[in-house]
């Protein structure tokens, strides 16, 4: 079976098997691993160049003739 680290890492496809024996593991213990998967993309996403990227796409104002 795979480590945590492993299956966190982007690109690492899980197989029918590691997928069942998430679901087996106590909510308590999804929870935190979700947590531990999710703050590194909390500061992925916050970053400033990529806001500013995204606002330079989807910023500006909509006009219509």
């Amino acid at each position: 079976m795979t480590t945590h680290e492993q299956a966190a890492a982007p690109g690492h496809d899980l197989s029918l098997a590691e997928r069942r024996a998430h679901m087996m593991l106590p909510l308590s213990e999804r929870r935190q691993r979700l947590l531990t998967q999710a703050a590194p993309m909390v500061a992925h996403y916050e970053q400033e160049t990529e806001q500013a990227e995204r606002v330079a796409w989807q910023g500006g104002d909509i006009v219509e003739p």
